[in-house]
């Protein structure tokens, strides 16, 4: 039995619960029996004489009547208990699909149960009104749509890659450069990563979206690598995407691996961006993933840096090579001086942990003078380029 279930045993006929009783749990039976019966008329009616595996009270899961009947151990028991609670927590946690299925199905057991008690008027707590349930039915069925046409996306090539300059700020020599996904949508035209990868995630398509943005990063940065110039300065890197769940997937290292193997990209040229999200998930599990990742030769970013809760206290224990400072402190530096203070303090911060810092969001010429004077290395917004399709922004990259 799953062990976040609570257990409980019974003596030979004691109760487990009676007729009329109130009830908020369900049972399954682990060992033993337990009969079920009631009162008919003053007399006993046994209904069912239930054994290990059977399930038993679960109508106090689906509603708040009164116990229908009595369960009563016929022998030293131990049952399972299934409180309202963890039903609802499930439920809430489940996929949208399932969710859904399982929602109509309590709702035809609701109206089968009624038409047999006589309870046809009775309101019940746990059932969602017809306009919310209208809405929950539209939104599963533009869930379903959406998985379907971003499965077929990763089967018809749909989704590019874009490329975001990113500059070192005291030369002005192109440094390397973000990929950014894209989607080439039949009908809708080019769709932004902000209305899909939050749902790949929840929906479990991020491993294989991810692992096309692996193979694609790859690729190119050895396509770039590989028409650099002898003897100049190092080729661009270029920095991907990471998401936590994506991390924490069973299989991504290895497939990071042999998408490096397969490209032949010197791995320094790539680097990994992730969230706090994965450092605030698990702190020693993100330090071991971390190293393991480093141990691949790629470098590490902490992508909106400032925005969480765990970079200050945590940051000393990563192996990240590089900050990446959030857009939104880039954007009101010159205006705010509480945002000033914050990016002063995370580059001086950044040059005693010997880290580069990529300052985001860069739209105006009074940022990137700011941003030099206070000795920032690396910069990326719309002041220097849009994300741009790969020949684009390959084609910025000096000869």
């Amino acid at each position: 039995m799953a062990q976040n279930f609570l257990t409980q045993r019974f003596e030979s006929l004691a109760r487990v619960f009676r007729e009329g009783e109130a009830g908020d749990s369900a049972y399954i039976i682990e060992s033993g029996r337990v009969e079920i019966s009631l009162l008919r008329d003053g007399t006993k009616v046994v209904l069912a004489e239930l054994g290990p595996g059977d399930l038993f009270g679960e109508m106090a899961l689906i509603n708040d009547d009164a116990r229908s009947a009595t369960a009563t151990a016929l022998e030293e028991s131990v049952v399972a208990v299934i409180h309202r609670d963890q039903l609802d927590a499930a439920m809430e946690s489940a996929d949208p699909v399932i969710k859904l299925f399982l929602r109509v199905l309590l709702e035809r057991f609701h109206e089968a149960s009624d038409r047999l008690h006589g309870h046809r008027g009775k309101t019940r707590r746990s059932m969602p009104d017809s306009a919310a349930y209208q809405d929950d039915l539209t939104r599963t069925v533009q869930n379903l749509h959406l998985r379907e046409e971003l499965q077929h996306a990763l089967e018809r090539r749909e989704f590019a890659l874009f490329y975001q300059p990113i500059v070192e700020l005291a030369s002005g020599r192109l440094a390397g450069y973000e990929a950014l996904i894209r989607w080439h949508h039949p009908t809708r035209g080019l769709v932004g990563p902000f209305e899909f990868i939050g749902f790949a995630e929840k929906h479990g398509l991020i491993g294989p979206i991810g692992g096309w943005v692996m193979q694609e990063a790859c690729a190119a940065a050895q396509r770039l690598q590989a028409a650099w110039p002898a003897g100049e300065d190092p080729a661009p890197f270029i920095t991907l995407n990471v998401s936590a769940q994506q991390l924490l997937e069973e299989g991504f290292l290895d497939l990071a691996e042999a998408c490096l193997d397969r490209s032949g990209v010197d791995p320094q040229r790539i680097k990994f961006e992730v969230t706090e999200s994965l450092l605030m998930h698990d702190p020693e599990v993100a330090a071991e993933l971390l190293a393991q990742a480093k141990s691949l030769g790629v470098r590490l970013a902490l992508d909106d840096f400032g925005t969480g809760y765990s970079s200050l206290s945590y940051l000393h224990r990563y192996p990240f090579d590089t900050l990446k400072i959030d857009r939104s402190f880039v954007l009101t530096m010159t205006r705010n001086s509480g945002s000033m203070e914050i990016v002063r303090c995370i580059l001086g911060m950044s040059r005693g942990l010997l880290l580069d810092v990529v300052a985001e969001g860069i739209e105006s010429e009074e940022e990137l003078a700011l941003l030099r004077e206070l000795d920032c290395t690396y910069g990326q917004g719309y002041h220097f380029a849009r994300p741009l399709p790969e020949a684009e922004a390959f084609a910025l990259a000096p000869r």
